[in-house]
């Protein structure tokens, strides 16, 4: 059984929260910046 869109889209953006309290800690993390970014692209709303 597969996820709807709608949990999916959840999924993206609890992923992005806790990428964005990890960039906090550590700003400089390339790797974590990385994934924020393919996270962001992810994300249907576009913000």
């Amino acid at each position: 059984m597969g996820m709807t869109n709608k949990q999916f889209q959840g999924f993206v953006r609890l992923t992005l929260a806790q990428i964005e309290r990890a960039l906090e800690e550590s700003p400089d993390n390339k790797g974590l910046q990385e994934l924020k970014d393919i996270f962001q692209t992810m994300r249907e709303d576009g913000n």
